[in-house]
C-alpha cells in the first residue's frame, strides 16, 4: 500500500498568504498539476466560478482538513487490513489525499483501478465517517478483484450504462457495511450524519424509484441520467441526489439473500447482470 498525502502542501499554500486570491489558487494548482491531473476536469470542472466559490469555502473547512490529514492515513491502513482479513484482499493500492475544489469527494481512477483519490475538503472529519467512505472506495477495488479471480471477462462489461453503475455502487456500499458495521444506515450513503431524510425519501418512495429507474434504463442511457442517479449534481426526480446508490444497495442485498454473498458479488461473471436488474426493477 502507498499513501501519498498532498494535504500539507495545500495547507502551506493556504497559510502562506493572508487572504489567498483566485490568482494564488490558480498558481498553486498549476504548480501541482501532476497531483490534480485526474481530478480536473472529470471529477470537478476547473472553471473560474468553481475556483472562486472554493476560495470562499476553504476557511470554514481548514480545521477539518488539518484533522483529516492527520487521521486519514491510519484509517486507510486499518480499513485495508480489515478487507485483507475478511475477504483475503491482497491488491496493492495507491491512495492520493488532496484538497480539491468541492467536486467529487472520493473516486477510483478510470485508468487505474488500484488508485484511489480522496478530495478531503468534501469529507466529514469524524473518524467513523472517514472509515465508511474509505471502505466504500476500497470496496470498489475489492469487488473488481473478486470478479477477476473468478475469471471475469472485462471486455463484456458495459461501463457506460447506469445498470452497471447500479451494481458496482451497490456492491461497494454493501462491502462498506460489512467492513465497518454497526453504524446508522444513512452514514453508509452520505458519509456524515445528515442523511436520514435522504434514506427516508428512498424507503417511502421505493416502488416509484424502481419504476423511474427502469424507465430510464430501458431508454438510451446518457450523462443526464448518470448525473440524476449517481452524481452530486442530480436530484431533480425526488429532491435528493445519488438515489441510485440506495437502489443499487437494495439490489445487491436482495442478490445476497437470493444467492449468498460470494455468488452475489461475482454475479456478473458469466451472467447478464443488466437483465437481472431489469427483471428485479419490474417486480
Amino acid at each position: 500500500m502507498k499513501i501519498e498525502n498532498y494535504i500539507p502542501a495545500f495547507l502551506d499554500f493556504w497559510e502562506s498568504v493572508k487572504k489567498p486570491t483566485l490568482l494564488d489558487l490558480e498558481s498553486y494548482l498549476a504548480d501541482n498539476d501532476d497531483v490534480y491531473e485526474k481530478y480536473f476536469p472529470i471529477h470537478c470542472p476547473r472553471t473560474e466560478e468553481r475556483l472562486s466559490a472554493a476560495l470562499q469555502k476553504y476557511a470554514g473547512k481548514v480545521d477539518d482538513i488539518r484533522s483529516i490529514s492527520a487521521n486519514l492515513p491510519s484509517i486507510i491502513e486499518e480499513v485495508n487490513e480489515t478487507y485483507r482479513q475478511t475477504f483475503d484482499f491482497d491488491v496493492e493500492l495507491t491512495f492520493k489525499l488532496i484538497v480539491g475544489t468541492f467536486g467529487s469527494n472520493a473516486f477510483v481512477t478510470r485508468d487505474n483501478k488500484r488508485e484511489i483519490y480522496f478530495a478531503v475538503e468534501k469529507l466529514s472529519a469524524e473518524p467513523e465517517h472517514l472509515r465508511v467512505i474509505t471502505a466504500h472506495e476500497i470496496g470498489h477495488v475489492a469487488h473488481f478483484s473478486m470478479a477477476t479471480k473468478g475469471g471475469m471477462d472485462w471486455s463484456e462489461v458495459d461501463w457506460g450504462h447506469g445498470l452497471t453503475t447500479l451494481f458496482t455502487e451497490g456492491a461497494a456500499t454493501y462491502l462498506s457495511k460489512r467492513t465497518v458495521p454497526g453504524l446508522e444506515e444513512p452514514v453508509y450513503f452520505t458519509y456524515d450524519d445528515e442523511g436520514e431524510p435522504w434514506v427516508k425519501c428512498f424507503e417511502e418512495n421505493k416502488a416509484e424509484v424502481k419504476r423511474r429507474f427502469l424507465e430510464d434504463a430501458l431508454g438510451e442511457w446518457d450523462m443526464a441520467k448518470e448525473k440524476e442517479w449517481f452524481r452530486l449534481s442530480g436530484g431533480s426526480y425526488f429532491g435528493y441526489n445519488r438515489i441510485g446508490y440506495l437502489l443499487g444497495t437494495d439490489y445487491v442485498e436482495h442478490l445476497v439473500e437470493r444467492l449468498g454473498e460470494d455468488a452475489a458479488l461475482t454475479f456478473w461473471n458469466g451472467n447478464d447482470v443488466k437483465a437481472d436488474i431489469i427483471e428485479w426493477l419490474g417486480k
